[in-house]
């Protein structure tokens, strides 16, 4: 079995989300996972592998070219499309017209499609039609949701509003072991001297990052790790919080960063954004056992139930306490690490995944082996 996996934007984030779908597919099938590159290159963390491919990341015009070849390269037997965007899932559609074969579409948050009538309004750039991410493209394929002969979700709140199957985000847990890391090692590597709470993921406004440093600032001596690009805190007055900016890191390198700290945090907003989404990060903690304190949004107290703290999404006082709680009670917070990572190893493993995903594409496609 072959299967062509199509993200709107290798150079974004949202590169991940396919990318560990292609993980889960690699246990079943010959996988090939394609989409647009910005001339800076993949994302920082995704890991080049031969099994990737790109097309030039353009505006309209020029993006016409891109798109007939994106079509052109979805030669596998299924066609999975991460996000309703042009990139992914209106080329994915344009291919399965040539060559007719089941779509599935991937959804791991809302996208543009559902920003406020006023944020269009006064960001006319959204709906700029040069743009292949344009939110008027995106409005339509969301609304084309039918033209999929199968949905899978990442949350289960977006399983209530588009249906589908829930498709864990999971992790490679071979890659995300604790024992293959030395943790003193890289602590020195990563220059974490004292208590060191770390943000894992980009830090967009929706995560949370303020009240998190507002936290932390409270812990006498506690820093805060945060992976990001350089600009992420060029601006704006985070030299007033104890933040230390680590560079973006590839894929391989995240498990040393992740077994470095001593909390892991996951702060999320009380937004609509949060409510959808379901941070792949979450997963990737527990199969490293480091002790976790997460917001109490979208799947997270599920996930998260008995093995790490959780806390009301931007409440300042108790991320604080429970911070601090996780540093001053050593051996209560690591045996809830180590049940997380014993549940991520029985449920959430990339093989887990796989096997749902190959379920799905049972149902469309019977009988491919």
């Amino acid at each position: 079995m072959k299967i062509t996996i199509l993200s709107h934007n290798l150079s974004s984030n949202a590169s991940m989300r396919a990318h560990r779908l292609a993980l889960a597919a690699q246990h079943f099938a010959e996988v090939k996972l394609i989409g647009p590159v910005e001339s800076s290159g993949l994302w920082p963390a995704l890991p080049a592998a031969d099994w990737i491919h790109s097309v030039p990341e353009c505006r309209f015009p020029k993006f016409a070219s891109s798109f007939v070849q994106l079509a052109e390269m979805c030669d596998g037997d299924v066609l999975i499309a991460v996000k309703p965007q042009l990139g992914s899932f209106g080329a994915a559609l344009v291919a399965a017209e040539r060559w007719p074969k089941p779509v599935i579409l991937d959804l791991d948050d809302l996208d543009t499609a559902f920003a406020p009538r006023e944020e269009w309004e006064s960001k006319p750039a959204m709906a700029d039609l040069h743009r292949p991410a344009s939110a008027v493209f995106v409005s339509l394929l969301t609304r084309a949701t039918g033209a999929a002969q199968a949905i899978t979700v990442s949350s289960t709140a977006l399983q209530r509003r588009f249906g589908g199957t829930l498709l864990h985000q999971g992790c490679d847990t071979r890659l995300f072991d604790p024992t293959r890391v030395d943790r003193e090692a890289a602590r020195r590597e990563f220059g974490f001297k004292g208590p060191t709470i770390l943000f894992v993921g980009t830090p967009r406004w929706h995560k949370g990052m303020k009240p998190l440093a507002k936290a932390v600032a409270e812990i006498p001596g506690a820093r805060l790790a945060v992976a990001s690009r350089d600009k992420e805190f060029a601006e704006g007055d985070w030299s007033r919080y104890p933040v230390d900016p680590v560079p973006m890191l590839p894929y391989t390198d995240v498990p040393r960063l992740i077994a470095a700290a001593d909390v892991l945090a996951i702060p999320q907003l009380d937004t609509e954004v949060s409510h959808f989404q379901m941070p792949m990060k979450a997963y990737d903690c527990m199969a490293m056992g480091v002790p976790i304190v997460a917001s109490a949004i979208s799947d997270l107290p599920q996930l998260l139930d008995g093995c790490a703290r959780l806390v009301p999404p931007g409440d300042v006082a108790a991320l604080a306490g429970a911070l601090r709680e996780t540093l001053e009670q050593p051996e209560a917070s690591r045996a809830m690490a180590a049940k997380a990572r014993a549940r991520c190893l029985e449920s959430y493993t990339m093989a887990h995944v796989g096997a749902t995903l190959r379920e799905v594409i049972n149902k469309v496609a019977p009988g491919l082996k």
